[in-house]
């Protein structure tokens, strides 16, 4: 299918096809027509596997909701729905059980002026200097970065990053910066605004591989002040993104229980993106993340309760449950909208054929086919396999209907 196109199906109330268009032909203003780098910088923070772009986040919200209406993402990411929501005046809300994904959102749920940003990293840079022989590092991690980095980085854990879910929301915004340039690629003339040695932007790549790698390159560890990297970066963010007094709310918990963090709340609009069906384990490919933030082995990881790496029954009843709890805190004007892309052969269309009689209240009333080139996809970087995982993004547009 030609990657610069968009099907879009309709379907009656038996999920019985009835009209299929070109969305590109039909509407000019789409996602698919603007730039891989078009939005809001502050989008930038931190890049996240599985991300889906802004312009996918602004169409949807502009298209299935008004001004102050009610936007909810219930796998929030890097909180690109909650964000772009924000932007586009509407009241957003976001929860996910992920810690990484945590920080992320918490970080674009409002807006802040640098000022309050660079004093406060002004007292932690002073902080370090006075008492920087009193904090340990990894030594294992030197393979990624010099020890001089590494000390200061180990400095902003312990300050920062094992108190993740109790931070000011300055001290968050932060630690969200931090995380955004805790590794990734280096120009030749050995400029870099990450802390590590070149690699990837968006998976941490294992111990074994980085170090072999960095042999064969020859590749070299940057020795920086990681207080004005952060700086710097804290200032490229906020002064080219726009300024809002729209405040979102970020929840730290598990979309199946969606009612008990939310339960008053009836949204016009739920648009989000499940986890696809086993192919990112989003804490093992953000390991070294994961480690600034204190979950620095199998069993920590493991507690979190995230579910990455489960069967396809496994994913169909997570899927029913998750479609269950959502419709609890649905109206008849609710629009549910699903960003699921296609895996190995399998599409979440075959899925909901078998699990909607267990789901009566919602409908499936749309279908937006979007291929996805595989130049454009985060996971190239994984290996030859792991580009080609998700070839077709399809959208799917549910309404609740009374029985």
């Amino acid at each position: 299918m030609d990657s610069n196109i968009v099907i879009k199906e309709s379907y009656n109330l038996n999920f019985k096809l009835i009209k299929s268009l070109d969305l590109t032909s039909e509407v000019k203003e789409n996602w698919k027509n603007k730039s891989r780098m078009w939005g809001d910088k502050t989008h930038r923070i931190s890049s996240y596997v599985a991300m889906f772009s802004p312009a996918l986040a602004n169409y949807f919200i502009k298209e299935y909701s008004e001004e102050n209406d009610i936007i909810l993402d219930t796998f929030s990411g890097r909180g690109t729905t909650l964000l772009q929501a924000r932007l586009d005046n509407r009241k957003a809300y976001a929860i996910d059980l992920n810690p990484f994904a945590y920080v992320l959102s918490k970080s674009k749920s409002r807006s802040f002026k640098i000022q309050d940003i660079l004093s406060r990293i002004n007292e932690l840079e002073e902080e370090y200097n006075k008492s920087f022989n009193n904090y340990k590092w990894n030594k294992d991690l030197e393979i990624y970065y010099s020890r001089h980095n590494l000390k200061q980085i180990s400095f902003i854990k312990e300050k920062l990053g094992l108190k993740w879910h109790s931070l000011s929301e300055i001290d968050n915004y932060i630690l969200a910066i931090t995380l955004g340039i805790m590794h990734g690629p280096m120009r030749k003339n050995g400029e870099t605004l990450y802390l590590s040695l070149h690699m990837s932007n968006h998976t941490s790549m294992s111990k074994n591989y980085v170090k072999k790698y960095a042999k064969e390159k020859k590749l070299k560890k940057p020795k920086d002040n990681v207080f004005e990297k952060i700086k710097n970066r804290a200032k490229f963010i906020i002064l080219k993104s726009k300024y809002s007094d729209n405040v979102g709310i970020v929840k730290y918990g598990n979309a199946l229980e969606i009612y008990n963090y939310f339960p008053n709340l009836k949204p016009k609009l739920v648009f989000t993106s499940p986890p696809y069906l086993n192919i990112i384990n989003y804490t093992n490919q953000n390991w070294l993340k994961m480690w600034l933030l204190g979950f620095d082995t199998k069993e920590k990881n493991k507690s979190i309760g995230l579910n990455d790496d489960c069967k396809l029954y496994e994913y169909k009843n997570f899927m029913k449950s998750y479609l269950l709890n959502i419709s609890k805190i649905s109206s008849i004007n609710t629009t549910i909208i699903l960003v699921i892309g296609d895996v190995r052969n399998s599409s979440f269309k075959d899925i909901w054929s078998e699990i909607k009689e267990g789901v009566p209240e919602l409908v499936i009333k749309e279908i937006y086919i979007d291929p996805i080139k595989q130049t454009n996809k985060a996971t190239n970087s994984m290996g030859s396999k792991a580009g080609k995982a998700t070839r077709i993004d399809r959208i799917y547009v549910f309404k609740k209907v009374n029985l």
